[in-house]
């Protein structure tokens, strides 16, 4: 069974908070170097979800007044509101034609707010402000389902719509959009970058992802490289590394490497470079590209994006005289 987590501090304005981590990399690495390895993306660390929209002002006495209509009156403000919708969701900019809208009721600011389905896949909360507040149901849902564990909290708005409510499926069937081929085992919203969501996928027995949207589709970003931008992958462990790691390795001279450490260092036109630490043995720095890794041993390969970092090279000798 998928699970899905949930992040802390969920309850406030539509807003999500993006930064560099500072902390210390998990896998004791430092900034992507440059060279042969080519440079390291610069990775924003997702800090937390700024909470779903505000909640919502005088909800009973909107369900009254909606008790009241006929359902005349009522087809033509659904159809009303559903026009609105959609408009207001062409205006926001998402990611995905509305096929769907309701209005859900007013902020505590005074603001409409709508809550629009996908003709595939969730849709999204909009408030409608002079430059519409944007949440995906799937990161506005899994701060909901966060705060309802907490009796003291206001409770958020959510997504109420059927095409809205399976989180889990929905992060999932993002992840095989985005070209992630792995048996997923966790995964979580993470945040939003402006309307576009962020999800991180855990791998069972492998390397994870950070997936983002994108006007196109989706980008990904494999954990090692998360980690060696200085954020870190809640779902994947340096043992889940370590294997991937090896996988990459097996069809080169270090398939007898058995890895208890390692790094991203960065991309290139070359390729994909990594280190890997071996027990009781040198370590490697190793390419990847089109599906075939090529291995240097460390004490050969200084050269290539700044050399191994992880394990120890003896100094060249002197040049004879």
């Amino acid at each position: 069974m998928v699970r899905v987590r949930f992040m802390p501090s969920l309850v406030g304005a539509l807003a999500v908070v993006l930064t560099l981590a500072s902390t210390s990399p998990a896998l004791a690495q430092s900034a992507p170097p440059t060279g042969g390895g080519g440079s390291g993306p610069g990775i924003p660390d997702v800090l937390g979800i700024g909470g779903a929209p505000e909640r919502i002002r005088n909800f009973d006495s909107a369900v009254a007044a909606a008790n009241r209509e006929s359902d005349r009156e009522r087809a033509v403000r659904l159809r009303n509101e559903t026009n609105a919708g959609k408009a207001l969701a062409a205006r926001a900019g998402v990611a995905c034609p509305a096929s769907e809208a309701v209005l859900i009721g007013k902020t505590d600011a005074g603001f409409d707010l709508y809550e629009t389905a996908c003709v595939s896949g969730p849709g999204y909360l909009i408030t409608d402000t002079e430059t519409p507040s944007v949440m995906g149901c799937v990161v506005a849902n899994t701060a909901a389902a966060r705060v309802a564990a907490d009796p003291t909290a206001v409770p958020p708005a959510t997504c109420t719509l059927p095409s809205n409510q399976n989180v889990a499926a929905a992060i999932v069937a993002y992840a095989q959009e985005a070209g992630v081929t792995c048996q997923i085992d966790e995964s979580r919203a993470i945040g939003q970058v402006g309307a576009r969501a962020v999800y991180e996928i855990g791998c069972a027995g492998r390397d994870g992802y950070r997936i983002t949207q994108t006007e196109t589709g989706w980008s990904k970003i494999t954990c090692l490289a998360i980690v060696n931008g200085g954020s870190n992958c809640a779902f994947t462990t340096q043992q889940e590394q370590n294997a991937t790691l090896t996988a990459f390795l097996a069809d080169t001279e270090a398939r007898s490497c058995v890895v208890d450490g390692g790094r991203y260092m960065g991309s290139s036109a070359n390729g994909t470079y990594y280190e890997a630490k071996c027990s009781g043995a040198e370590g490697y720095v190793f390419r990847v590209k089109d599906g075939v890794t090529e291995a240097f041993p460390c004490a050969t390969a200084q050269g290539v994006g700044g050399g191994c970092r992880l394990t120890a090279v003896a100094a060249a000798p002197p040049a004879a005289e």
